[in-house]
């Protein structure tokens, strides 16, 4: 029997397994928050702040994004910068210019509304599927639709929050393609 080395042991661990051994590699995301009613503040970083609210039918002033579309704002906003950062990193390089998300979530409104609140809820309050289209603007010459399908597999495997929305059984049904034109504009 020989003993193995250290480099040999962590030759073996990938992904999350080496990042368990290392501490190194843990990310941490401060944030504080101050709520009152149905509203809520939140600070990042101690430098952005983030407000959430909900409509006015559900009893607040609709002065904010509901936590629920902040959730999607995460995903989308984690996609981009996930996809930029796997697109500098793929060989050949994916020349992207920018991409427009346009997604929508789904939940059963019982799973967090239903009464009496101190009986289970008929079904998870979870998002249960995200559904939606992401366009993919290129520099230079069209990108193939099978590189697309690869810079999007590459995203939903790095993307932290896709990830975890994954995990906790969310459907992630979002088709990406290539833009036909230029003419497609964000805002």
């Amino acid at each position: 029997f020989k003993q193995k080395t250290a480099y040999e042991i962590a030759s073996c661990l990938v992904g999350s397994e080496m990042c368990i051994r290392d501490r190194k590699c843990i990310k941490r995301y401060p944030l504080v928050a101050r709520g009152s009613g149905v509203q809520c503040v939140m600070k990042a970083r101690n430098a952005h702040e983030i407000r959430s609210d909900v409509p006015k039918a559900m009893g607040g002033a609709d002065e904010a994004p509901q936590p629920v579309e902040l959730l999607l704002a995460a995903l989308v906003g984690c996609e981009q910068a996930t996809a930029a950062y796997v697109a500098r990193h793929m060989s050949p390089r994916f020349k992207l210019k920018y991409v427009h998300f346009s997604v929508v979530g789904e939940r059963d409104d019982r799973g967090a509304t239903a009464l009496p609140v101190h009986e289970p809820a008929p079904c998870p309050a979870r998002l249960s599927r995200v559904t939606g289209e992401v366009v993919v603007h290129v520099r230079g010459p069209a990108e193939t639709q099978a590189r697309v399908d690869e810079l999007a597999r590459l995203v939903h495997s790095r993307c932290p929050v896709a990830n975890t929305l994954h995990a906790a059984g969310t459907e992630l049904e979002v088709r990406w393609r290539c833009a036909e034109s230029e003419s497609v504009k964000v805002f």
